[in-house]
Order: C-alpha cells, then sequence, then structure tokens
C-alpha cells in the first residue's frame, strides 16, 4: 500500500512539472485502481485522453473499470474506441466479449473472443470465456473443447474446472463434473461456488451426508464474502435435504 502511495506522489509530482504529460496521467490511474481507487482512475484517465485522444491503452482501462462498475454498455464503447485506434489489442476484444457476454450477447462475445485469440492464440482466460459463451448458448461440447484448450495453457485456473465442471453436469457425466470440482477446490480451498456444485452433486448421487457438508461449507463461504443472496439460496437446499431425510 505504502508503495502505490508513495508512486502516487511521484506521478502528481510529475503532472505538476508537466501538466500536459498524458503518460503520468495514464500511469496514476493504474496506480490508483491498484488502490482501489476506481472513480479517481476513470479522472486520470479522461484526463489522459484529453491530452492524448489516440491513447487506445487509456481506453482500454478505463473500460475496464466501466465493467467492474456494471457499466456494460460504457464498456464496450471504450473497448471498441480502443479497437479502432489499435485492432492489435488482444484484451479489448477479449474484455469487450466479457461485456456482451454480460449483456447477454453470447453469439457477439465468441464473435470477439475469436479476433482476441488470433492476435494472441495462447490466451487461456479467452478460451475459457468462449467456453462460457458456447455453454451458455448450450453448445456444450465446443464449451468443453475451449475449457481443455484453457486448461493446457494453464492447470491452475480453478475458475476453469468449476466451469468444465457444471458443463459436464449439463451433459450428464457426473463423475467427470466431480472430479473437476473436486481440483477446483484443491486450488482454491474456500471457492464457494464449487462446494456448492459439488454439494449437488453429491445429491444426485445419493451421497446426501457429503452433499450437506459441501453445502453447508458453501453457504459459509458465501456469507463471509457478503453474497447473501447466494447463502440464503444454498440454505433453503440445505433445509430441503434435511426435510427429505427426515
Amino acid at each position: 500500500m505504502g508503495d502505490y502511495s508513495e508512486a502516487i506522489a511521484d506521478y502528481s509530482q510529475v503532472i505538476y512539472l508537466k501538466p500536459n504529460d498524458a503518460q503520468a496521467y495514464f500511469n496514476r490511474g493504474i496506480t490508483r485502481v491498484e488502490l482501489g481507487d476506481k472513480q479517481g482512475a476513470i479522472i486520470d484517465y479522461n484526463l489522459a485522453i484529453k491530452l492524448k485522444p489516440d491513447y487506445a491503452e487509456a481506453y482500454l482501462n478505463r473500460g475496464n473499470i466501466w465493467q467492474i462498475f456494471g457499466n456494460y454498455q460504457q464498456a464496450i464503447a471504450d473497448f471498441s474506441q480502443a479497437i479502432k485506434l489499435n485492432n492489435k489489442l488482444a484484451d479489448a476484444y477479449n474484455n469487450r466479449g466479457n461485456a456482451r457476454r454480460s449483456l447477454g450477447d453470447n453469439s457477439g462475445a465468441i464473435v470477439d473472443y475469436n479476433r482476441a485469440l488470433r492476435i494472441k492464440p495462447n490466451l487461456p482466460d479467452t478460451y475459457n470465456n468462449r467456453g462460457n459463451a458456447y455453454s451458455a448458448l448450450g453448445n456444450y461440447r465446443e464449451a468443453i473443447s475451449n475449457y481443455n484448450r484453457a486448461l493446457e495453457l494453464n492447470p491452475d485456473l480453478f475458475l476453469t474446472y468449476n466451469n468444465r465442471g457444471a458443463t459436464y453436469v449439463e451433459l450428464g457425466n457426473f463423475e467427470a463434473a466431480l472430479a473437476d470440482f473436486n481440483r477446483a477446490i484443491e486450488l482454491q480451498p474456500n471457492f464457494a461456488n464449487a462446494y456448492q456444485n459439488r454439494g449437488i452433486i453429491y445429491q444426485q448421487l445419493g451421497n446426501l451426508s457429503k452433499a450437506l457438508e459441501d453445502l453447508q461449507k458453501a453457504a459459509e463461504l458465501f456469507e463471509q464474502e457478503d453474497k447473501n443472496s447466494e447463502s440464503k439460496r444454498v440454505k433453503e437446499a440445505i433445509d430441503k435435504i434435511q426435510r427429505d431425510v427426515q
């Protein structure tokens, strides 16, 4: 935290001495994000863009913040401008795909992921994201293929194991799903979604004691993350299992 605060002070001094230095505003914006000051970062990216209207990376970074805020249309506008200025920015295509997927446009998202992978063919997160889009469209085989490629490139992607496991559930392959949820939990022991998904599988397989154990763990973790609606939903599933057992 101290290093970032010192960096802010250094960039501010540069800006004081060179008020038209777009790079200094850009760098200070990046540092503000690291400190959690996303609104301040947007202000700095705005100033960088004002000074340098063709600053593609500033549009990209500002789009990332709009996406975090849930302003997906504004994020898409910024990613599109970044691409217009530099059509080799794979991250801009990938992140625009994510924003499109958040708006339900999975087909448009896949187009963007394809473009990102043409520029950089070895982006594991993009394969994961494209897998999510295919899964949402019900193309589970293609989703599995993309998750497999993501894991070949990075075997530690716990989110991808969880995503692939959920897709195996859709295909009725509970054993493969269970193996993936197990691996996701091994990589990230506090991954609430994986415990929830594994608990559901155990329930389907008739192992109610393990199902309850996993679902209770998921509820606890969701509560710790202040995800109260998710915790409530899991607790309702627990109550139903307990009633059925009685």
